[in-house]
């Protein structure tokens, strides 16, 4: 082989060595590419998951105080009725009764003076 057949046969093997390193170089860059739009995917789905997840939480606390709400009434009802029902059966001394109740004594204090 002649030395001008040497030299151009080591400049296409050195041609061939820089394709094959840019090759490799653009399969790395597009798997890095790829990786870096899988994990921005990612993060957009788990966004997603966290502000639903954060709606529902709304909805169940919003649900849950109208339930307080709603059974403090009904407590507040329940208390009211149970002292409405007291208050109509107990029986409260009123001024005649009072007045009744000094005849009564006054009549039997002159009762006992007599004897």
């Amino acid at each position: 082989m002649k030395t001008k057949d040497v030299v151009e046969n080591t400049f296409t093997v050195a041609e061939n060595m820089i394709d094959k390193y840019w090759d490799m170089w653009l399969v790395g860059l597009g798997s890095v590419s790829w990786s870096q739009e899988q994990f921005d995917t990612m993060i957009k789905k788990y966004n997603e998951q966290v502000k639903i997840a954060r709606d529902e939480n709304i909805k169940v606390i919003e649900e849950l105080i109208q339930q307080v709400k709603k059974n403090q009434t009904q407590m507040q009802n329940m208390v009211q009725e149970a002292v409405k029902a007291a208050m109509e059966n107990i029986e409260i001394p009123n001024f005649n009764t009072l007045e009744e109740l000094q005849k009564k004594v006054d009549e039997l204090s002159k009762k006992v003076e007599q004897l």
